[in-house]
């Protein structure tokens, strides 16, 4: 029973993942297209096109394994005017689908959305949910399927149960303008027994502790988007930039290195964070491109960033030439801004700033073999895809830090910005087939660490 809940729960996490990798990577298709939406089933043959479904959380975790959301769906319009509404349970896999606290959640939302692409929209939603203390880094397919085969997990997760308030002004399509208001419950959650096809029955690394509390949300969240192609974007910008202020008291704090938080912090906690992720495309020529990415995040005002929404860099998402997490005895840490001292059970983030540049160039290949290749599209599950091989020579450097009283290389007066040669630096070169990419990638402000091999399910940025 084990054996046949583990294939079956591998299958769905990899047709889960992959699949709108898949979907970006479709060439032309001459095949009639599917028509089954046109014709509904029995339960949804109604002008309100509701039913049940069973569906994906589209992550794997160490904490959740894969959860599997089930419940009832409505859609309804009228004239510009659409309804969305959703009452979801959860059940995870992990501890083979055990029926505990950890493993059940659930997700209700409400929408009402005016105008198909300029208008606004207003939600509302309550959730139990476990949600990753960075979300900016890697991308929900590459962390899963990392995950699922490799045993390495490359997010560190805490539990929301609370609910929340949403107002959206759509500008046009994809891009927008949103304020939430939440009240939540933040808790700290433990790795489980998760199933991996490499390296399964292996300990994970430990899920950090969080500050765990009651906390007030207000955020205030712009998105511009002018590129080209939203998953393959050869021009254009995409502007991200989010401002989150925090109030709430605490119960249990999580742990962190002495430099991080020196002074036991009060139950009360009220706070100012921001974030901003600028990219921009550049077509140089049919077959070249030049690409660039700024990530400016951190504390604004206030008291200490509770553990959560602390910041870090390292790993196959921000400098991949550094190991993700890798605890250095003696060394000063600027990715997770530790004091060089043991880190805290999982060596959580901890920066209260971060800066990250990259920087990269690519150059479409063409050859014989490639034409032969893509002369037929190859289908899965209906899909057509090209293969379509790109080169990749990229750049990057990235660092976080601390707030507060000048110390060393870590810690920074709040008007401070660390000297360029402090910050962490790469090099690296890749194949991207636009299905699947393989990169190497090797430290250059740490010449002796060893070069890093990966692999990429979505672009690099």
């Amino acid at each position: 029973m084990t054996n046949t809940v583990i294939r079956v729960t591998s299958m769905f996490v990899l047709i889960a993942c992959a699949a709108p990798v898949l979907a970006r990577a479709q060439g032309a298709d001459t095949v009639a297209r599917d028509t089954l939406n046109e014709h509904p089933g029995w339960w949804s043959r109604t002008s309100r096109q509701s039913g049940l479904i069973v569906t994906s959380g589209k992550t794997y975790n160490r904490v959740e394994g894969l959860p599997v959301m089930v419940g009832p769906v409505l859609h309804d319009s009228v004239k510009s005017a659409e309804l969305n509404a959703s009452v979801m349970g959860i059940i995870r896999s992990a501890n083979t689908f055990h029926w505990d606290d950890q493993n059940l959640g659930h997700r209700v939302t409400a929408e009402m959305r005016v105008g198909r692409g300029r208008g606004y929209a207003l939600g509302a939603s309550s959730y139990d949910v476990m949600t990753p203390v960075e979300t900016w880094q890697l991308p929900d397919p590459d962390a899963a399927l990392a995950a699922l085969f490799g045993h390495r997990d490359f997010r560190d997760h805490f539990n929301r149960h609370g609910a929340k308030a949403t107002a959206t002004f759509n500008m046009s399509a994809r891009s927008s303008l949103a304020f939430d208001w939440s009240d939540e419950r933040w808790a700290s959650v433990n790795a489980r027994r998760v199933f991996s096809v490499f390296g399964n029955g292996k300990s994970w690394r430990a899920n950090p502790l969080v500050d765990a509390g009651r906390f007030h949300l207000g955020v205030l969240r712009a998105n511009i988007d002018t590129r080209n192609d939203e998953d393959n974007p050869s021009t254009g910008w995409l502007i991200v930039a989010e401002y989150e202020r925090g109030t709430g008291t605490t119960t249990d704090l999580g742990v962190t290195s002495p430099l991080a938080r020196p002074t036991l912090a009060s139950p009360r906690v009220s706070y100012g964070r921001g974030l901003v992720d600028l990219r921009r495309y550049n077509r140089l020529s049919p077959t070249t491109w030049f690409n660039a990415r700024l990530v400016l995040g951190g504390w604004l005002h206030g008291d200490e960033l509770p553990v959560e929404r602390r910041f870090s860099v390292g790993g196959i998402g921000t400098v991949p030439g550094f190991d993700f997490r890798k605890y250095e005895p003696g060394t000063v840490d600027v990715s997770q801004c530790s004091n060089g001292g043991p880190p805290p059970p999982g060596n959580p983030a901890q920066c209260e700033r971060v800066a990250l540049g990259q920087l990269e160039y690519r150059n479409e290949l063409h050859s014989s073999l490639f034409d032969f290749l893509n002369a037929r599209a190859i289908r899965l599950r209906g899909i057509g895809f090209t293969v379509e091989p790109t080169a990749v020579a990229f750049v990057d450097a990235g660092r976080g830090w601390l707030v507060g009283q000048p110390s060393g290389t870590l810690q920074y007066s709040s008007h401070s910005f660390p000297r360029f040669g402090t910050f962490r630096t790469d090099v690296g070169l890749g194949l991207d087939l636009g299905l699947i990419g393989l990169y190497a990638a090797k430290a250059v402000s740490s010449p002796k660490e060893p070069a890093n091999v990966f692999l990429r399910v979505r672009r690099r940025f």
